[in-house]
């Protein structure tokens, strides 16, 4: 990579929002730039990177590498405008040039102070806002999704009934176990699972309901509660159209792996609810599942597989996030679904329940990161924080092939 020289202001013009801006103060946003260039094969950005600043591709070709293999190859010419790329951090690509390329890398927290200069022309528009857009591939699909959440133009889905009424009476400990009894004994189908689990004996002596109420008694009231939302949420996956599933397949599976991972380091850090660290490990990406495609379908959006799919993963977390407050779960499950994806993450407190699932995302990407392309374990605060070494991840990721496999007996 090499400094060839500040970028000259018709350049600078190519940026949309800056465009009108005055000479003078393009020139004061020039000085704060240098144009880049790369040479053919260079890695611009790799993925998991955190790095604070936008790419933008002033000339040549790139190609963005996405964790699964899809990769999109973006070229840009000396006219057309300029627009940020792989904008998410973590970075979900890497960004690699495929023949010579010129570009700029812009850190953002060094302009806002010539914000103030530029709102007298631009009223409100600040030059940190400016240069922190979407993607060019995101720009029209995930502000269409964002708006449509937002406006509830997008119909979120239900739990299925019985995890609506056992979430309007749990309370924890203090939960009625009657008016669990009262709800279950309608649904034989979790019931017959929770008394399987709980290993309650066909004694004739006890009453359908006394089933119940014993398998409450032996397994605890946060156990029952989690594998009743395990099972409703794996219902509710099941229930999707057959397309649907069929193209969140690789990310169910996934969910399923971190929820079986967690579920493991929980046992292993004794520190956290084992059943706890299952459900939240399988609804950390929930909205990844549940948001079909057909939902998106806009008459001024020329969309594919590709930009639907990297659009639900830029808004995987607020998708999720209001899924699950949408479903009353509580904030620390939400907590886990807002910020599981933040490799950097790295709080003052303890490690709580957010760390574990990460550090279980983690190890389930890890599995098929063919392109080495997640961040190196010792760069991930809450590796260190829980006390895992590689050896436990690897530990983990084995011990929890059989975990996986009985999650998967509660939806048949």
């Amino acid at each position: 990579m090499t400094e060839i020289k500040i970028p000259d202001l018709s350049t600078l013009r190519r940026i949309k929002a800056i465009s009108r801006l005055s000479e003078g103060h393009l020139i004061a946003v020039a000085n704060q730039l240098r144009l880049l260039r790369a040479k053919k094969k260079q890695l611009l950005i790799k993925a998991g990177s955190t790095e604070k600043t936008s790419l933008y591709v002033v000339k040549g070709s790139v190609s963005l590498l996405a964790p699964d293999g899809k990769t999109k190859t973006i070229t840009l010419d000396d006219n057309q405008e300029l627009r940020p790329l792989a904008q998410l951090r973590p970075c979900i690509y890497d960004v690699t040039a495929l023949g010579p390329v010129e570009y700029m890398k812009v850190d953002v927290e060094r302009l806002i102070e010539i914000s103030e200069l530029s709102a007298s022309e631009l009223g409100d528009i600040s030059v940190h806002s400016m240069f922190t857009d979407y993607d060019e591939e995101d720009s029209s699909i995930v502000n269409h999704l964002y708006r449509n959440l937002m406006d509830n133009s997008i119909k979120l889905p239900s739990l299925p009934s019985v995890a609506e009424r056992i979430q309007r009476i749990y309370k924890g400990k203090a939960t009625d176990v009657d008016a669990m009894v009262h709800i279950l004994i309608s649904y034989p189908d979790i019931s017959r699972k929770l008394k399987n689990v709980a290993r309650c004996t066909d004694d004739d002596k006890l009453s359908a309901s006394g089933k119940i109420r014993y398998s409450i008694e032996r397994l605890g009231m946060l156990p029952v509660y989690c594998l009743i939302m395990t099972y409703a949420v794996g219902k509710l996956v099941k229930r999707m159209p057959e397309d649907h599933l069929q193209r969140v397949a690789s990310f169910w599976q996934h969910s399923l792996n971190v929820a079986a991972i967690s579920r493991t380091l929980a046992k292993k850090a004794r520190a956290f609810p084992a059943d706890l660290a299952m459900l939240a490990g399988l609804i950390h990406g929930i909205g990844v599942l549940l948001i079909d495609e057909r939902l998106l379908k806009h008459n001024n959006l020329m969309l594919d597989h590709l930009e639907i799919d990297h659009a639900i993963q830029v808004m995987r977390p607020e998708i999720s996030s209001l899924l699950l407050r949408k479903w009353n779960f509580a904030d620390v499950l939400i907590q886990v679904a807002e910020e599981c994806g933040d490799w950097t993450r790295n709080h003052e407190s303890p490690a709580d329940l957010c760390d574990l699932v990460l550090v279980a995302n983690y190890c389930g990407m890890l599995q098929g990161d063919v392109n080495h392309s997640l961040p190196m374990v010792s760069s991930i605060p809450a590796m260190e924080k829980l006390g895992i070494t590689p050896q436990d991840s690897i530990d983990a990721i084995r011990e929890s092939t059989v975990v996986k496999r009985n999650i998967k007996k509660l939806f048949v």
